[in-house]
């Protein structure tokens, strides 16, 4: 493990220093390290049966691998945000299978992996504008499923910032898909502190 992550360690200075350190050759590679490392099956819930998951109540299941598992994400996000990333190239690797393993990766019960997941999401939300009805649809479906199903994931006030920022970026007039956003989605969640308002600032702007 000690080997693992000064290799991390390593892959982080130099997508970080080095000019030109990212080649279409290294997409395919870094892209599938992140995946191989992060998409795994999740920790069973602290309340299997009952309440959802409480962080004032409920001490999180931790990630006992999260020392190496955050090199990975701290990589990842040096990746994108390089100047040498393309996401022309890259693209052809983080495609809608990626992001809804990434997405799933969100119910998390480790409050730092969500963190990073919001960061990584926030950054390929900005660069790929290909993916992005896709990933509010994704993003959508959770939320349909936490308020008419399972009433329990762990990454709605994750996915709620997201959104915020989602939704302040809106053009004007608002799309249809946008107004039917707020009435099927935001409103029957009950529990929006900042998303609702926003919205609704947007939509009579």
């Amino acid at each position: 493990m000690l080997v693992k992550r000064a290799a991390l360690n390593e892959l982080i200075d130099y997508v970080s220093t080095c000019r030109d350190a990212i080649t279409d050759n290294i997409y395919p590679e870094a892209i599938n390290m992140f995946a191989l490392n992060l998409f795994r099956p999740l920790s069973p819930p602290t309340n299997p049966v009952g309440a959802e998951f409480d962080p004032d109540e409920d001490e999180p299941t931790l990630e006992a691998a999260w020392p190496h598992l955050q090199l990975v994400y701290e990589f990842f996000l040096r990746f994108l945000e390089s100047p040498d990333f393309q996401s022309t190239v890259a693209k052809k690797y983080i495609d809608h299978k990626f992001m809804l393993r990434l997405l799933m990766i969100m119910d998390s019960e480790d409050p730092r992996e969500r963190d990073f997941l919001k960061t990584t999401l926030h950054r390929i939300y900005g660069k790929f504008l290909g993916m992005r009805a896709y990933i509010r649809k994704q993003i959508n479906n959770i939320f349909y499923c936490f308020i008419y199903e399972t009433e329990r994931h762990n990454g709605i006030a994750e996915l709620l910032e997201i959104l915020g920022s989602i939704i302040n970026g809106f053009a004007l007039p608002l799309k249809e898909e946008h107004r039917t956003f707020l009435l099927r989605v935001l409103l029957p969640l009950h529990k929006v502190s900042c998303c609702e308002p926003l919205f609704i600032y947007r939509l009579f702007s």
